[in-house]
């Protein structure tokens, strides 16, 4: 058993799994470890002002349901060569003249999410049918992505390219979860 450790069982664990909303205390626990998810289960426990065993339990629970997909080092990307942003729209073509085969957007947006550039793939509404956020060291470096890789995909029918000149807040953080969280 995971928590006989701490005095606790899953049965806590699998108690929690099972609730259909998120009650506060899990808000303010997943409000906590986006801040620092380094942070000592003791802190932890002292913050929200219940048990280590009960954040054990929570976090193991919130992690078995998918609300916490994982944990991972945000990366300053000026400290390793990534410094350049571009937003790129893209006009999915499902039909190539002369094939019969229609080409799924969902198989390009795989694709396109294995290159080490992409940051992120967002299939749209509207005119436009994927953002993609991309970081490169410099424009020329997005240029060659672009003319050399993107545009050679059978999938693509046009882009447009839009540069970040600056950026004065960028996220994963999902904030104000709930009432009992205060934004800093």
């Amino acid at each position: 058993m995971f928590f006989s450790f701490y005095g606790e069982s899953d049965d806590m664990a699998e108690k929690i799994s099972k609730m259909k909303k998120l009650d506060d205390k899990n808000k303010e626990l997943l409000h906590l470890l986006q801040n620092d998810s380094k942070q000592s289960i003791s802190k932890l426990s002292e913050a929200l002002g219940i048990g280590i065993s009960s954040v054990h339990a929570r976090m193991k629970a919130l992690k078995v349901t998918g609300v916490i997909k994982n944990y991972s080092a945000v990366v300053d990307p000026t400290k390793v060569d990534r410094e350049t942003l571009a937003f790129i729209l893209v006009t999915v073509r499902y039909r190539v003249p002369g094939k019969k085969v229609v080409l799924s957007q969902r198989e390009f947006c795989q694709t396109i999410a294995e290159h080490p550039f992409v940051q992120g793939v967002h299939v749209l509404s509207g005119e436009y049918d994927v953002l993609l956020k991309v970081r490169t060291k410099n424009i020329d470096a997005i240029n060659r992505f672009i003319v050399d890789y993107l545009r050679e995909l059978p999938e693509v029918d046009k882009t447009l390219t839009m540069f970040a000149m600056e950026s004065y807040y960028d996220s994963l953080d999902l904030r104000e979860l709930g009432s009992t969280i205060h934004s800093k």
